[in-house]
């Protein structure tokens, strides 16, 4: 089979002749620790270990504000630096992620620790109008590579026999960019002082997302969108159901309802953290799939699968069981994979970027145990 003819079984429930596992994404420090232990100076783990694979390719299609703010530093003391960032966004961070990222949000992948959130760009109405006028303009002009036209013709030969992804950080979500713009304590209190902000920013973004892949979809194919959206903690979601249902179901049904009518067959939302509460009200929305499945959560992917057997999964392997070292990761990626033959719609992964405490044996052996497992249902 093909990496498309792959993505399109397992979305539809079939079996495929083998189940890709997910790629393994490290910490900065995790780097340094897997350097120290085997893996060689600059060289990529995936590749390394024989995870990388050719079955899926990205649409580089940029969802972010365009233009960014200028990134400036506001203050520095001898631990922290004060940045306003690209996103207008001011927060204090450790110097050492500091010097990682430039105080960049869009690498904050980077990043050691949590930034301390002391101001946003949006306040009112007329800031938000203000930016959106300005940043979120549906030009696929802009939105694209500028040698986009010259490399179409490529595009559309590989996408023949793989499958397109999409997604965006920190945008590309509805309840992240509210949060990403306003602030998460700011967004819960308008949701009830200021519904209107709230409402208005989502069905602005709604008929942004809307045009632009109306647009860019009128030339090329899309198999799958993952909304970026981090609304969960470990105990239960940010925004509760009834308040999802109220201030951004109706965007996400108009955003979701255009992408299904484009032919994109599945349409994930990307949340660490217990996001199952709102997993009913997400598929009322045309959502049809989720993102890492963090076990530590109660994100069960064995438990999801059966509660919900048309929902697609991706993630679930817990990075908890990779820091107890080889021999648990190796009963965990079997476990995640009996899941998957078992069900299909699920693709196993680490529940999110890989720890410092995970030790570079797990990372061979979650590698050695995935590819055993990828062609062998009774693994």
């Amino acid at each position: 089979m093909t990496g498309r003819e792959r993505f399109e079984a397992m979305v539809a429930g079939e079996k495929p002749d083998l189940i890709r596992p997910g790629y393994l994404h490290p910490w900065a420090e995790t780097y340094e620790r897997w350097r120290k232990e085997g893996l060689p100076a600059d060289a990529n783990p995936n590749v390394y270990l024989g995870l990388e694979h050719d079955d899926r390719m990205g649409l580089p299609l940029n969802l972010n504000m365009i233009p960014t703010f200028e990134i400036q530093v506001l203050a520095r003391d001898e631990d922290t630096v004060t940045v306003q960032d690209e996103y207008g966004v001011t927060r204090r961070m450790l110097k050492g992620d500091f010097e990682r990222t430039g105080g960049r949000m869009g690498a904050s992948g980077a990043m050691s620790s949590m930034s301390e959130w002391l101001d946003y760009p949006v306040k009112n109405l007329a800031d938000w109008k203000k930016i959106f006028e300005a940043r979120f303009r549906p030009d696929p002009a802009e939105r694209l590579p500028e040698d986009w036209r010259e490399k179409l013709p490529e595009f559309r030969e590989r996408s023949a026999t793989r499958s397109v992804h999409g997604g965006c950080f920190p945008f590309g979500g509805l309840f992240s960019a509210v949060r990403q713009l306003v602030g998460l304590e700011n967004t819960c209190f308008a949701m009830t002082d200021n519904p209107e902000l709230v409402k208005t920013i989502t069905n602005d973004l709604a008929s942004f997302y809307c045009e632009l892949f109306s647009r860019v979809l009128a030339e090329v194919r899309l198999d799958s969108y993952c909304f970026f959206e981090d609304m969960a903690s470990t105990q239960a979601p940010l925004v509760g159901p009834a308040a999802f249902e109220e201030f951004f179901a109706p965007a996400y049904r108009k955003v979701c309802g255009v992408l299904k009518d484009l032919g994109v067959k599945l349409r994930m939302i990307d949340s660490d953290g217990n996001a199952a509460p709102l997993i009913p009200v997400w598929i009322r929305c045309e959502v049809n799939g989720t993102h890492p499945c963090q076990v530590a959560a109660g994100m069960d992917a064995e438990a999801l699968l059966t509660a919900y057997p048309r929902f697609v999964l991706n993630g679930g392997v817990d990075k908890v069981a990779l820091a107890r070292g080889p021999d648990s990761t190796r009963e965990e990626v079997r476990r995640r994979f009996r899941s998957a033959w078992k069900h299909s719609r699920y693709w196993p992964e680490v529940d999110h970027g890989v720890p410092p405490d995970v030790p570079f044996a797990s990372a061979r052996a979650y590698a050695e145990c995935a590819l055993e497992c990828r062609c062998n249902p009774s693994c």
